[in-house]
């Protein structure tokens, strides 16, 4: 073997460090091997918890948190127009098509609808029902209800019938409090049948929003009241990171998401090492908050923050955690049934495939 000065092993180990050289050029994907697809028991070592994978255990990663309408239009004027201008020359492509193709290396993704009367926004439920359909299987859909509406009880009905599990809220967006009444029997019976409750918005905040409707703690009388009621906070509860920490501490069944902030590093850096001092970080759910932001990148920059405060006095974040984040079962953690069971149900067959009656005990 050569000797020389600074040659290396022909193991790739330096031999005056002893330590793993990184190899030359880009480096590999971390969810390249997501689309490997060959079926479990086919002999393949490189399917999911075989003795080739990456992490060699069984894993999941699903987006908690994707948006697809027809059309911009469909988030009104007041919405679209920041929306417009964020996506600059480049014009968002929001389109079912678009969110299979964004979505492909991942094993599932959670679709949401919204809808505001108070800004004339709605992105209509059946849009949502077809893009479910076309996910075969791997996706599940939230109802987008507005409280404030005369028909919130209907739709929220009619869309659970048809296989949308949860509802979609945005107390700023539509102008309520989560203590009203008309938004309390949503959530009573969300909470009786096991559906989830996401808070979040399809677009920045506009000048006739209620912002501060949107205070985590606004829902701490909501939550005490309806103790198996499932939120979760999108976006780390943004602006309000803090408080939105201090509800997961509070409440077993309050969660939150990475999106709209896997886009900037110092803000979900701040976000995740909070909930990692306050004990929370296993109702960290992952979502990249699509179209937004890319699945893909919105993954890799969570994994990246295993290294962001490496040469710092910053506290690291030790990346069996941020896995952990990333390939959580989503569905497995809300108790969402299997998707493909969910879209295909009968509509007459209210929550049969559960073995349950609306308001049964989960």
């Amino acid at each position: 073997m050569d000797r020389t000065r600074g040659a290396r092993r022909t193991d790739g180990r330096c031999r005056h460090r002893q330590r793993q050289h990184r190899p030359n050029g880009p480096q590999p994907d971390r969810l390249a091997w997501l689309r490997h697809t060959a079926p479990v028991g086919s002999g393949c070592r490189h399917r999911a918890g075989g003795r080739g994978h990456p992490y060699n255990r069984a894993a999941m990663i699903i987006d908690a948190h994707t948006r697809t309408w027809p059309g911009l239009d469909n988030l009104g004027i007041e919405l679209s127009a920041p929306v417009r201008r964020l996506s600059g020359s480049l014009p968002i492509d929001a389109s079912p098509a678009a969110l299979e193709r964004a979505t492909e290396p991942l094993a599932g993704a959670i679709i949401h609808g919204f809808r505001a009367d108070r800004v004339g926004a709605n992105i209509p439920n059946d849009a949502l029902i077809d893009a479910v359909r076309q996910g075969n299987g791997r996706y599940v859909g939230i109802a987008g209800i507005d409280p404030t509406s005369d028909d919130a009880w209907d739709e929220f009905r009619r869309c659970t019938d048809l296989g949308l599990f949860g509802i979609c809220v945005s107390p700023a967006m539509q102008g309520f409090l989560p203590t009203d009444a008309s938004a309390m029997r949503l959530f009573e019976q969300c909470a009786a049948d096991g559906l989830p409750v996401f808070v979040s918005r399809p677009a920045p905040y506009t000048r006739n929003a209620a912002i501060g409707h949107d205070r985590p703690t606004a829902w701490t009388d909501t939550m005490r009241q309806l103790p198996r009621l499932k939120v979760i906070f999108s976006g780390m509860g943004w602006p309000w990171i803090d408080e939105c920490v201090a509800m997961l501490t509070a409440f077993e069944n309050a969660w939150t998401d990475t999106s709209g902030i896997v886009s900037q590093p110092w803000m979900l850096y701040n976000a995740m090492l909070s909930a990692v001092q306050h004990g929370v970080a296993d109702r960290v759910l992952f979502a990249s908050g699509w179209p937004y932001a890319n699945p893909k990148a919105a993954a890799e920059a969570v994994y990246g923050l295993g290294s962001f405060a490496l040469a710092t006095p910053l506290p690291r974040i030790q990346r069996v955690v941020l896995r952990e984040i990333v390939e959580r079962d989503t569905y497995g953690a809300l108790k969402i049934p299997e998707p493909a069971t969910l879209i295909r149900r009968p509509a007459d067959a209210r929550f049969g495939f559960l073995g349950r009656t609306p308001g049964a005990a989960r």
